[in-house]
């Protein structure tokens, strides 16, 4: 895999930055080792044939043999205040052709920290990866090790914040922290892109009534985010929210809201026109109703100042609600209005013991590094911390499931991204529903994105939907299946980036345990892009299809 290398200045940072990310971690592991520990290490190793049959509308058809060796070590620590896990993996492929032949090799890795030094008071978290991420949206599901690992980009990234939480006060709760975090990728031969080097630095915080206080009730809301996107020479990124309304009861539980909103959106360290604010003021006045702290309704007349003329002194209406329909079900959203127009969030979540379900809409000012920083995760499936596999997974029992140190929830789509870092507006959906009982398990994704280019006519759309199932055909043999599909469509002034593609992946395997430490796999795959974008056209083109068949003996040590 050709890889374009960063400067030496970036590389002596991003040694420096990876010294001080090992020796935190270093401390926490010598502090948590004064208490008990539970510490649990595994690996596996596999050995794998890939054949694959290409067709290509730019190659012709073509016929590949690939040897793949990947061995992986998980560890986890678990006591009383410390939890943390880490998982490593290396791959090697070699791959023989008519042409020529090629060798690569792919070291991944993710880690997992959270100290709790005073239960519900104080927690300090750390998380970040070492992994392979598509860089070009139009390549998603399409991009792997075997097709298009030129369109793939090294990418580190790493998190550590630090939260407070106090509850006790007799007349008010607070809660408030600091996040730092530092996205680093080498630009991949395909990826039109900047190579990433950004730092993000958050504040956050918030304040409430405490739970004895019913006639007024009151809550403040803030955030700060100031992204460093000196690599690109873009200027920083920095992101202003406020929010904050006081409810005062009138007749039982009907009241009288009062509420107010700050949001700015500026690129500091430029002198063209996209450096001004985009800076969006609302107050208002309505009514409430409220049954409980997860059972109200909100609904206001509101008055705007913005930066922006077409949207200064303009009255619009919002709402503001979370109800709780059962201790499974709970619903939350919000309607009113931003810079850039409307604006809507909601939420829903639904758990049972056999059947979970979670969705969200959302809309951001964001750009690649926060994305990568700080993803989204609605995992409807709890899953051991190194595997994705669904047929190891399981639903959990309630809304709010804390995972353990060597667990995660799981989300079996993800993210489309494309290493640009352009300021975008990011209005999102993201779907996942899970089954689980006796042999079965069954998950349904669904995601859309649309990235709308602030300082670009461009605009891109993605929808995707997938299925994934799991069935026990006996006490050593699974039988597993997945299927998602992608359309991604663009809008630019840059007719290499006009077009749309449609992209599929699928898979059907057979699994075989032969006693505790060795499995058998037997795998059919097929991948199929066609389109028209012509930027980041990969190995086999912009309309190809793969068929692969693999056979891989598995080995564990736990």
């Amino acid at each position: 895999m050709d890889i374009i290398m960063l400067s030496e200045k970036t590389k002596q940072r991003t040694q420096q930055q990876t010294t001080v990310w090992g020796i935190s971690l270093s401390i926490s592991l010598l502090s948590a080792s004064n208490a008990f520990a539970e510490i649990k290490v595994t690996g596996t190793a596999e050995a794998e044939y890939i054949f694959q049959d290409v067709k290509s509308e730019d190659l012709g058809q073509l016929s590949l043999d690939t040897f793949q060796i990947a061995p992986s070590i998980n560890a986890s620590i678990d006591t009383r205040t410390f939890s943390g896990f880490w998982s490593g993996s290396l791959t090697h492929l070699e791959r023989d052709k008519v042409s020529d032949s090629r060798r690569d090799t792919f070291e991944e890795y993710n880690y997992s920290v959270i100290w709790q030094p005073f239960e519900r008071v104080f927690q300090i978290e750390a998380t970040g990866a070492l992994n392979y991420q598509n860089a070009n949206a139009n390549n998603y599901l399409v991009s792997d090790f075997l097709n298009n690992s030129d369109s793939l980009s090294k990418t580190r990234s790493n998190r550590v914040s630090a939260l407070a939480n106090l509850e006790r006060l007799s007349w008010i709760k607070a809660q408030g922290g600091v996040a730092y975090s530092d996205v680093a990728s080498e630009r991949s031969t395909l990826n039109n892109g900047q190579a990433l080097d950004n730092n993000t630095l958050e504040l956050f915080g918030g304040m409430s009534n405490s739970d004895n206080r019913r006639q007024v009730l009151w809550e403040l809301n803030g955030a700060y985010i100031n992204t460093d996107r000196a690599q690109t020479n873009d200027g920083n990124f920095v992101t202003r929210v406020g929010d904050a309304f006081v409810d005062v009861a009138i007749v039982k539980d009907i009241g009288v809201r009062l509420n107010a909103r700050h949001e700015a959106n500026q690129i500091s360290n430029r002198d063209d026109t996209t450096s001004i604010t985009r800076e969006f003021n609302s107050y208002g006045i309505g009514l409430s109703y409220r049954q409980s702290e997860d059972r109200y309704i909100a609904i206001t007349a509101n008055k705007s100042d913005s930066d922006l003329d077409e949207d200064n002194n303009e009255t619009f209406v919002g709402l503001d609600f979370n109800w709780a329909l059962s201790s499974r079900t709970n619903l939350s959203g919000s309607y009113g209005r931003r810079f850039y127009g409307e604006a809507v969030a909601f939420d829903a979540t639904y758990n049972s013991k056999y059947f979970r379900t979670s969705l969200n809409y959302s809309e951001d000012v964001t750009n690649t590094s926060r994305l990568l920083a700080n993803p989204q995760n609605l995992g409807v499936f709890v899953c051991p911390a190194a595997n994705i596999s669904i047929a190891d997974c399981f639903q959990p029992s309630t809304l709010v499931y804390q995972p353990d140190a060597n667990e995660q929830l799981v989300q079996l789509t993800s993210q489309v991204i494309e290493f640009d870092d352009n300021i975008i507006v990011r209005k999102s959906t993201n779907f996942q529903a899970g089954y689980d009982f006796s042999r079965i398990t069954i998950a349904l994704t669904s995601r859309y994105a649309e990235d709308d280019y602030l300082d670009l006519e461009r605009l891109r759309r993605t929808y995707s939907l997938g299925t994934s199932l799991a069935y026990e055909l006996g006490s050593y043999t699974n039988l597993n299946a997945e299927v998602t599909y992608a359309n991604i469509t663009q809008i630019s002034e840059q007719q290499e980036l006009d077009g749309e593609s449609d992209n599929w992946r699928g898979n059907i395997a057979l699994q075989r345990e032969f006693g505790k430490s060795l499995t058998a796999v037997v795998d059919f795959s097929y991948i199929e892009q066609s389109g028209e974008i012509n930027a980041g056209v990969g190995l086999f083109g912009n309309d190809f299809s793969d068929r692969r068949i693999s056979l891989s003996i598995i080995y564990k040590y736990q």
